[in-house]
């Protein structure tokens, strides 16, 4: 029992409880759904629990120790990085391994360390699209096509009285968007029967005796990541005890997933407009460019972190630069015979935007849970 000269608001406090790593972990991969990541690069959680308490989320571009150094100043941290810091399996935990090192400095202070899947470069408002707008693209398509997110059908049988707002709680959760349109669906009228057995509590008849009872079904289309949210939303609105629905997998195409951004500029620029922009929205100028200040340019390209292939992807399509987090000698050699201008910032650049973005997206959905979000450079 609290003692009664405890603030009441200091006793509330004490018993709420902090989310988990598994609760975080949940949101990151359903911004990107990690069964469209390329398998041969690691995610998830490298080191420690998911079951751990968050008490603070420290997002970085890598594992650096700057931001192991900001985890561990916070009691219960979780540290989300956009690389991940093992990508080869350990035969030895040698501490003269810069890599076991930090690994070993996690362990010791509690940190759990959880990699973002790389399809969040691709997501819908991921490292790419962030990257892109920060330099000023709005209307922008994918260099490179990588995924398709599989979609789901789900039918659900509800009273007439009370369809509307079922279907509209469907909708609101994510269900019958297609293209352009939001509540897409199609309702045809029927009948339900149901026979209530000993113990049940019906919204409608009684028990022992069958009931018939004209209801919708609403058939509506939902993507991979918002099925559990749309049948949660369902049941919650849903009249009766038991709701009946059914989830069929379809073959349709879901949202797209792709590597880089293309986009047209307002104006035709110089190089060094480009260039000085990148200083400007980024804070670092550029480490590397391949053609002169005064090259005009009138499309971007870029592709937030390290990438392959996607600089000739880029100078197939046209684009005046190409902005990159992370360029190889290769793309730096076919850079000098291309009108396409390769610009390399750097990778803790290049996601910068996105991992702000996704600092922003943890406040508002853990801020209110006392979690504290952090974002080390």
């Amino acid at each position: 029992m609290p003692k009664p000269s405890e603030p009441l608001d200091r006793i509330r406090r004490r018993r709420k409880r902090a989310p988990n790593a598994a609760a975080v972990i949940e949101f990151l991969e359903y911004l990107a759904p990690p069964c469209l990541a390329v398998p041969e690069e690691p995610y998830g959680v490298q080191v420690g629990t998911s079951s751990s308490e968050v008490r603070a989320i420290v997002v970085a571009p890598v594992a650096s120790f700057n931001a192991l150094s900001a985890a561990a100043a916070r009691k219960h941290a979780l540290l989300v990085t956009a690389a991940p810091l093992i990508t080869t399996p350990f035969t030895a935990l040698c501490l003269d391994d810069p890599i076991a090192a930090k690994v070993a400095y996690l362990v010791k202070h509690s940190i759990t360390l959880y990699a973002l899947p790389n399809t969040y470069a691709a997501a819908p408002g991921g490292f790419d699209d962030a990257l892109a707008e920060q330099l000023g693209l709005a209307a922008t398509t994918p260099l490179q096509p990588t995924a398709f997110e599989p979609q789901y059908k789900i039918a659900f049988y509800v009273p007439e009285d009370h369809a509307q707002r079922v279907f509209a709680a469907a909708a609101e959760a994510g269900a019958g968007r297609i293209g352009a349109y939001t509540h897409c669906s199609f309702q045809t009228r029927g009948t339900g029967t149901f026979l209530p057995q000993h113990g049940a509590r019906p919204t409608i008849g009684s028990v022992g005796r069958l009931e018939r009872v004209e209801e919708l079904r609403i058939e509506m289309i939902v993507p991979q990541r918002e099925l559990q949210g749309v049948i949660a939303a369902i049941i919650d609105a849903h009249p009766y005890e038991e709701v009946a629905y059914d989830v069929y997998v379809v073959k349709n195409p879901g949202a797209f997933y792709g590597r880089g951004r293309l986009g047209e500029l307002p104006l035709k620029v110089a190089l060094d407009t480009v260039l000085a922009q990148i200083q400007d929205v980024l804070g670092s100028p550029a480490i590397r460019c391949s053609h002169k200040p005064d090259f005009l340019i009138s499309s971007l390209a870029v592709a937030a972190g390290v990438n392959q292939k996607l600089f000739w992807l880029a100078a197939r399509a046209g684009a005046g630069a190409f902005i990159t987090g992370g360029a190889s000698l290769q793309d730096m050699m076919l850079a000098d015979n291309s009108t396409t201008v390769l610009i390399d910032i750097g990778y803790a650049a290049s996601v910068m935007p996105g991992l702000r973005r996704l600092c922003t997206q943890l406040e508002k959905t853990f801020g209110t849970d006392g979690v504290e979000v952090v974002y080390v450079e």
